[in-house]
């Protein structure tokens, strides 16, 4: 019998989790809220600037109840982070392939990212179009591009 190298493909868990800290209430009286992303059973925090008053707090929405503007602006932060979470995170799958929650946590506290200034993407882009000379590009437009890039 032949093996199957066909690959196996195989869903991640994810999930987020918003919570409050209630053992380190600030003087105004508010609590830090927390957010935990797990992927395949493992977790990162998320530092999130974002504090909310205990009594608003609801654990089983994850959300701060009522119209105040404590709780309109911790549900506005917490609608933001799921959205930029979940970004990354279908963001990080489709281009790796794979997922870990420490990726996603990098990803949304920018750390580890590629420079986005234009010297930098320019410097990169030069860098991949000098491999490729003699194969399906000329001498002569590598050192067009250098010469615009000095």
């Amino acid at each position: 019998m032949e093996p199957n190298n066909k690959e196996i493909k195989r869903r991640s868990t994810f999930s987020l989790l918003f919570y409050i800290n209630r053992t380190k209430v600030r003087k105004d009286g508010t609590c830090k809220l927390l957010c935990k992303v797990s992927i395949d059973a493992k977790s990162a925090p998320i530092n999130i600037n974002a504090f909310v008053e205990p009594s608003l707090w609801n654990p089983e929405t994850k959300r701060a109840n009522g119209r105040s503007e404590n709780a309109r602006t911790v549900n506005l932060a917490i609608e933001k982070l799921t959205e930029k979470i979940t970004g990354h995170y279908r963001h990080i799958r489709k281009s790796l392939g794979f997922v870990t929650a420490e990726l996603v946590k990098n990803a949304v506290e920018g750390i580890g990212q590629k420079p986005f200034t234009l010297l930098a993407l320019f410097r990169e882009h030069n860098e991949e179009f000098r491999k490729r000379v003699g194969v399906d590009r000329k001498e002569e437009t590598y050192k067009s591009y250098e010469n615009s890039y000095n």
